[in-house]
């Protein structure tokens, strides 16, 4: 056959070509939004009043979760959601508050106050971070400047070490101890007497609300009137080996240990001054590359646990869900790289008066990136957590939902 003849054939053929791939892209990609759109979130809450409630004035809990078309995995979407947010997210200027501690420890609590006054400007939320997060996280950013935009006043712990706050003694934080979490909540109080204060946890830090709501402090003291825990790990245990499992959740699992190490080596004078017979080894510790090695090495041996999966158990709340008695709405997804769907406490929850655990089919870890477009910040979990805190602060409503 003449060149020139393949040549225009090949021309010719390039244009309907072109046709083909994009008719089969747009099908691709509007069966995936039809396939999504037949999986309607799933409310697992025990039927009564707080169940009645949600359904009625927290409108997303009745949508259909549609995941962007970027998350096309929870892998993916955990990924990408912490890239698109940071790409798109204003940094946040803060009032900064440096609070010593009990034992002499010193950790940053990051205010930002309401510009105006209304019912929402009565409110105080604190905010807990991830495993290796901090104020200027972008989950953390985008929660904060969506409530400060609804005239709520935030307030965000910074863990010790953490926020560029050094170190003054050995001990950093875990996901059961709550006593730094006790002494912000008594400051915040002294400084808001009169305010309300809910709660936001992001995964760990989901546990470590979780664990407060659980405590006889709480049941004494009634620091918080409600809480939100997003993406929380509910069995501690098999969301590290999950961290351990596939390549790329190793790769996950290794910068989160690199985060947690990097506290660790940029505090060594201060932590192996006062090891106090711990028998901390800092040469293992700067070797370990995922959680459980970090947390062998150092955790436990800093809130004096017998082992790491001692430690693991007494941060798992899904069998302790039935002592929390204030009104507490959990996010989880159903590809959560870090749990399996089993992993979800929705019998617990189910037959829990004043708890509820909504389940999305996408979202991946404190993802929730929805709509084809993901740089916006108007997401499923915005949604849901200025829904839901509109609902149950107004008028007190959350003295309705407090169980004896």
């Amino acid at each position: 056959m003449d060149r020139l003849l393949i040549v225009r054939l090949a021309r010719n053929a390039v244009l309907p070509l072109a046709y083909i791939i994009f008719t089969a892209a747009a099908f691709v990609i509007a069966g995936y939004f039809l396939a999504l759109k037949t999986q309607s979130s799933m409310l697992f809450c025990k039927d009564g009043n707080f169940k009645q409630f949600l359904i009625k004035k927290v409108p997303v809990v009745r949508e259909k979760y549609l995941p962007s078309i970027c998350g096309f995995n929870g892998y993916a979407h955990t990924v990408l959601a912490t890239l698109f947010r940071d790409i798109i997210t204003p940094t946040v200027v803060y009032d900064r508050e440096i609070l010593t501690l009990n034992d002499g420890g010193e950790l940053a609590v990051d205010w930002l106050y309401p510009k105006y006054k209304g019912p929402q400007s009565l409110v105080t939320v604190l905010i807990l971070t991830g495993l290796t997060g901090d104020s200027q996280s972008e989950y953390v950013r985008e929660t904060v400047n969506e409530l400060f935009e609804k005239g709520y006043c935030c307030v965000v712990l910074n863990y010790r070490g953490r926020g560029g706050v050094k170190l003054k003694t050995a001990r950093t934080y875990s996901a059961t101890n709550i006593e730094d979490l006790t002494e912000v909540l008594k400051h915040v109080k002294s400084k808001r007497p009169n305010s309300p204060i809910a709660g936001i946890g992001f995964s760990m830090g989901g546990t470590l609300l979780g664990t407060f709501l659980m405590s006889s402090e709480q049941e004494k003291n009634k620091h918080l009137v409600t809480g939100i825990l997003i993406s929380v790990p509910w069995n501690v245990k098999q969301a590290c080996k999950n961290a351990e499992g596939s390549w790329l959740m190793r790769k996950m699992g290794k910068n989160l240990s690199h985060h947690l190490r990097s506290v660790v080596v940029k505090n060594k004078d201060v932590i192996f001054k006062q090891d106090n017979d711990r028998s901390l080894d800092y040469n293992i510790i700067k070797r370990c590359n995922t959680i459980r090695e970090f947390d062998t090495a150092y955790t436990i041996k800093i809130f004096n646990y017998t082992n790491v999966y001692h430690y693991y158990e007494d941060a798992t709340l899904s069998n302790k869900l039935h002592l929390i008695n204030v009104p507490c709405l959990c996010l989880s997804a159903a590809d959560d790289p870090f749990l399996y769907f089993r992993d979800i406490p929705v019998n617990e929850a189910d037959n829990h008066g004043n708890l509820a655990i909504l389940v999305t089919s996408g979202g991946g870890h404190v993802g929730y990136l929805d709509t084809f477009w993901p740089f916006t910040n108007n997401n499923f979990m915005l949604k849901l957590i200025q829904q839901y805190f509109d609902a149950i602060m107004v008028d007190k409503n959350y003295e309705k939902f407090v169980s004896l």
